[in-house]
């Protein structure tokens, strides 16, 4: 006569399949937060703030530090510029790099001028640490992936950020 409770090789092999499918979950799990993280550091490799151009001609801007190795696409930057929002910067790839996208001082069709490397500046670069009257308020970008991130004005860093 059977016992109600089936047979000892069933059992270990319910316990078995029941143990890898635990384990295969958890596996599953931990390659997303690996995968969720190595994003989120990419992500956070591309910084963006206000700077003046030191000299006799003081001129403003926005630099763009791309530390990542990778490409950045299109990405929106809102800044302000002495007290007042601007047409934000746009642009298709950021590559690495460190960049500096001058202000053209009026918001018609060319606010501000072309992106070009830091290293070509003759003066100094100072960035703005004590006014909120020059300051990027939101950046949106996507990464090489096609992972899209933006940040605040605080530049606190979130996926799924709209680029538009």
């Amino acid at each position: 006569m059977g016992s109600i409770w089936g047979d000892v090789p069933t059992w270990i092999t319910t316990l078995a399949v029941l143990l890898a499918v635990v384990q295969y979950l958890g596996e599953r799990k931990r390659r997303r937060s690996e995968s969720d993280r190595e994003a989120r550091e990419q992500a956070t490799n591309l910084t963006v703030w206000t700077v003046t151009v030191m000299g006799t001609d003081r001129r403003y801007g926005v630099r763009i530090s791309n530390t990542s190795g990778s490409t950045f696409h299109d990405v929106r930057i809102h800044a302000l510029i002495h007290g007042e929002a601007r047409r934000p910067i746009k642009l298709l790839i950021v590559p690495p790099g460190d960049h500096f996208v001058p202000f053209n001082g009026n918001d018609h069709d060319y606010t501000w001028d072309l992106a070009r490397d830091v290293a070509e500046e003759d003066s100094d670069l100072r960035p703005y640490m004590q006014s909120d009257k020059y300051r990027v308020t939101s950046v949106q970008f996507r990464d090489n992936v096609g992972q899209q991130w933006a940040t605040d004005d605080r530049a606190v860093l979130r996926a799924g950020g709209a680029t538009t």
